[in-house]
Parts: C-alpha cells; sequence; structure tokens
C-alpha cells in the first residue's frame, strides 16, 4: 500500500501553496487563483490538496504536523536559515536521538518538521 496523499484545510489556499512550492518544491496541478482548492504534486507520486478551511473555529491537534525527510543535516540547516530569513517562526535547530530537526509553521498554523536520520556510527 502506497500513501497517495494527504488534504490540508486552511484559511487561505493560495497563501499555504505559494509556501510549500517556495519551501517544499510542490509543483501546482490545478488552477492557481482557486481560492477554494489546490493540488500539489511532489513530482514523486505524492499528491497535497489544500482546501479552503470551512470553519474558523477548526485547528489541528496538538502535536499534528506534517514532516519532510531529508537526506542531510546541511538540508536540514540550509531549510532553517532559510524559513528564519524570510521571517518565519521556527524552533531552533535540534538534534537527538531522532537525527536533526527543525518545526516552522506553515500558512494555516500547520507546524511542519524537516528532518534527517542520524548517520550510522
Amino acid at each position: 500500500m502506497k500513501l497517495n496523499h494527504i488534504d490540508l484545510h486552511v484559511p487561505d489556499v493560495q497563501r499555504a501553496v505559494l509556501f510549500f512550492e517556495r519551501y517544499f518544491d510542490f509543483e501546482l496541478q490545478s488552477n492557481r487563483t482557486s481560492p477554494a482548492i489546490a493540488i500539489l504534486s511532489d513530482r514523486h507520486g505524492f499528491v497535497l490538496v489544500l482546501q479552503r478551511l470551512k470553519d474558523p473555529a477548526h485547528v489541528y491537534p496538538e502535536g499534528f504536523h506534517v514532516g519532510f525527510l531529508v537526506e542531510n543535516e546541511d538540508i536540514v540547516l540550509g531549510f532553517h536559515e532559510r524559513v528564519r530569513s524570510d521571517g518565519l517562526e521556527v524552533s531552533q535547530v535540534l538534534r537527538n536521538n531522532r537525527g536533526v530537526l527543525v518545526y516552522c509553521k506553515a500558512p494555516g498554523d500547520i507546524l511542519v518538521e524537516v528532518s534527517c536520520r542520524p548517520r550510522a556510527v
């Protein structure tokens, strides 16, 4: 079984599209001007659907996040610097038994993790 897509609900679809295009190289597959829905591809078979949030009182549960696994620590550090310099809310670089990781907030208050696994000793 293969994960095909995830559907996230956000208050501003177009703003979220720009975030995922800029920082994660997703490619928009649908109408760029639609305020209601966007379909993005990672070009490797995964689809990210962004839909307009219908209930403004909706919040994602504490701890809910989307995670991106990258090949090495330099990519994590580069991502951290890029989002920080763009003024986005981002955690410090964390190092633990899971590897090297950072968290930032995507539009719609979606927590996003970028991490790499620890190197084998």
